[in-house]
């Protein structure tokens, strides 16, 4: 009697363990088997315990440094983020337009021109175009050491674009190394209205600001002899 019960025993104690295993297997790391019998069968227990109890340290150790990682990440991808949109301002910095004279607006460049800068430099270009009704653009490239096809095309683009919108572009401060490399490239730059440097540039502007001014004023005038029939 004793002795089945004694298997009767073990039995419920491997059912145990076994139940304790699957927990630990569930994701429970606080389930431990604690058997207060010493015997044979108790040094197998304890030696589950402990290696429950290294499982769970480890876990616990690799979620640590898991969360570590993802706030490192985290903050890197806030840090780029902000380096994008700080990009993003620099650019729209280094590309202002600006209105210089009555339906006359002028946009500057200084240093590299890539496809982004160019991209936002056009925007900006037609915003100001719509907002001011202006129909007079000065795109000046004095700073600019050089520009390749893409970019000569986003000039061009640029151009047309403002053409739509009622305005003519005119392109100053061409030097001769870009004037070269267009050429170079076979872009035709013959429709587009260029001038050597920006006071050129402003000079012809203001002449024809004159010239619509005028015809502006001849559309106005009625001659007396018509008015009297």
């Amino acid at each position: 009697m004793s002795e089945k019960h004694n298997i009767t025993n073990i039995k419920k104690r491997i059912d145990r363990i076994e139940d304790i295993l699957a927990a630990v297997a569930a994701g429970d790391l606080d389930a431990r088997i604690n058997s207060e019998t010493e015997d044979d069968l108790s040094g197998i227990e304890a030696a589950i315990d402990l290696l429950i109890d290294d499982l769970t340290d480890e876990l616990k150790q690799r979620e640590k440094m898991q969360k570590e990682v993802e706030d490192k990440l985290s903050k890197i991808q806030e840090q780029q983020k902000t380096i994008v949109q700080q990009q993003e301002d620099l650019l729209e910095l280094s590309s202002p337009v600006s209105k210089v004279w009555d339906n006359v607006l002028i946009l500057p460049v200084i240093g590299t021109l890539d496809s982004q800068r160019t991209q936002i430099m056009m925007e900006n270009l037609l915003e100001k175009i719509v907002e001011t009704g202006c129909t007079i653009s000065i795109l000046d490239i004095t700073g600019v050491p050089t520009v390749d096809t893409q970019v000569a095309n986003h000039l061009l683009k640029t151009v047309t674009s403002a053409r739509l919108l009622g305005a003519e572009c005119i392109i100053s401060g061409i030097s001769p190394a870009i004037a070269q490399t267009i050429v170079h490239l076979g872009i035709d730059l013959s429709s587009i209205k260029t001038k050597a440097t920006l006071q050129d540039a402003m000079i012809f502007a203001m002449r024809q600001n004159k010239r619509t001014d005028d015809i502006k004023l001849q559309s106005l005038y009625i001659n007396p002899n018509e008015k009297e029939e």
